[in-house]
């Protein structure tokens, strides 16, 4: 299991196109540097449920997300099975995640027809994702992903070393969005869910 620590912050179109330069090495910011390639990805989610709302779920103890993810990287499909259990701290996600590479993603959504789950919502997500450094933390690995889901702009960063205190990681990823020219303040608490159906 692993730990992720994330801010999303929505995006003008300005600043999505601004960023998509960066990414795509059209651009520099000062203080962070880009490892690797630029890879597009887009990713197809379904969620399952045994029951029909939050307040059920949670009750029941179900995981925030019991999800089957079709991911098109460079042009070859994989899909996943993940468990994912969420808690918010200041408004930055914390999760706990399991994941699983699947064979064959048809199967598991039979065993959830046969099981009592539903597909209860579905996410498009288009993402142009790349690894980086940066001087608010040296020797941290830092994911920013450039992503639009069901069209709406955002920005993410993720940092998954659970060596570093989350207090700290915490605050690097905020003065990450700051170089970025994105206030952290800003960030979005949501659920993509809560986003996408316009939930506060």
């Amino acid at each position: 299991m692993g730990r992720e620590i994330e801010i999303k912050i929505p995006l003008t179109s300005c600043q999505y196109q601004d960023l998509l330069e960066f990414v795509g090495g059209k651009k520099i910011i000062d203080g962070i540097n880009l490892l690797g390639n630029l890879v597009k990805i887009h990713k197809k989610d379904e969620y399952y449920s045994r029951y029909n709302s939050r307040e059920e779920r949670k009750s029941a103890g179900e995981p925030q997300v019991l999800r089957i993810r079709s991911e098109l990287i460079e042009e070859k499909e994989k899909s996943y099975l993940t468990i994912k259990r969420k808690k918010i701290e200041n408004g930055i996600e914390l999760n706990a995640e399991d994941e699983t590479f699947l064979e064959n993603a048809q199967v598991l959504r039979e065993l959830f027809e046969l099981s009592g789950y539903h597909c209860w919502f579905k996410k498009e997500k288009e993402s142009y994702s790349i690894h980086s450094t940066s001087k608010v933390f040296p020797g941290l690995d830092f994911h920013l992903e450039v992503i639009k889901v069901n069209n709406l702009p955002y920005a993410e960063v993720e940092v998954t070393d659970s060596t570093v205190d989350a207090d700290k990681v915490k605050k690097a990823i905020a003065d990450f969005m700051s170089l970025l020219g994105l206030d952290p303040d800003k960030r979005d608490t949501r659920s993509w869910v809560e986003i996408v159906e316009g939930l506060n």
